[in-house]
């Protein structure tokens, strides 16, 4: 029996269970992942979903065994199928300080994501992998900065909660741009989201206490 037919689909669960149980086995041991790795070339479309939560699931705890499967896990960003690049957007989001060199250059597709992808949870993970970027350093804070301030204008604000959370990290990256960021988040303070309004707040907080 192989660790990929232990997955979800395999064991014909409509329950994250089986991904779990397979992830912390690749916890346990890493080279069950090259397994896993395998099964992101798949056909079966529910198989390469379960391989790439895997991926995801032990990002969430040991991100530097996700790593080395970066280049395998970027085509999926271009899948038709929603659910195969939101689990491959969320994994690449929790790896991110660790890749800078490939988010640099994965940026524009990014941007793409975060600009036309139908799915909000795509362009959740697009926007906070942007947020991740810019705790790396000052340059890529810079870089990451303009995104997200455009961000905050499109699909109606529905990323703007995460893209306040988010310019925390180019406040502490890049302190130069704080002087703006503070007037943007005064700017959302009386949104009609209460989530926006609680990050606006949060954001001014730290950045008057000195710990943005």
């Amino acid at each position: 029996m192989t660790i990929v037919s232990l997955l979800s689909s395999q064991v014909g669960e409509k329950a994250e269970e089986g991904n779990r149980f397979v992830a912390k086995e690749c916890i346990q041991n890493p080279t069950l992942l090259n397994e896993i790795k395998d099964g992101l070339t798949s056909k079966d479309k529910a198989l390469i979903g379960d391989c790439a939560e895997v991926f995801t699931m032990v990002a969430e705890k040991k991100p530097e065994l996700v790593v080395p499967f970066t280049d395998h896990l970027l085509p999926l960003l271009s899948s038709k199928t929603t659910r195969i690049r939101w689990e491959a957007i969320h994994a690449i989001s929790l790896i991110t300080t660790n890749i800078p060199t490939q988010i640099s250059l994965l940026l524009p597709k990014i941007k793409e994501l975060i600009e036309s992808d139908k799915s909000t949870i795509v362009r959740d993970y697009s926007v906070q992998t942007v947020c991740n970027y810019a705790e790396i350093g000052e340059q890529e804070a810079l870089t990451a900065f303009p995104i997200l301030k455009e961000t905050l204008l499109m699909w109606e604000g529905k990323h703007r909660g995460r893209v306040l959370t988010g310019l925390l990290n180019v406040c502490k990256s890049a302190p130069e741009c704080i002087l703006e960021i503070r007037g943007i988040a005064e700017e959302y303070v009386d949104d009609q989201r209460s989530g926006v309004k609680k990050a606006a707040k949060a954001l001014m907080k730290a950045i008057d206490k000195g710990t943005a």
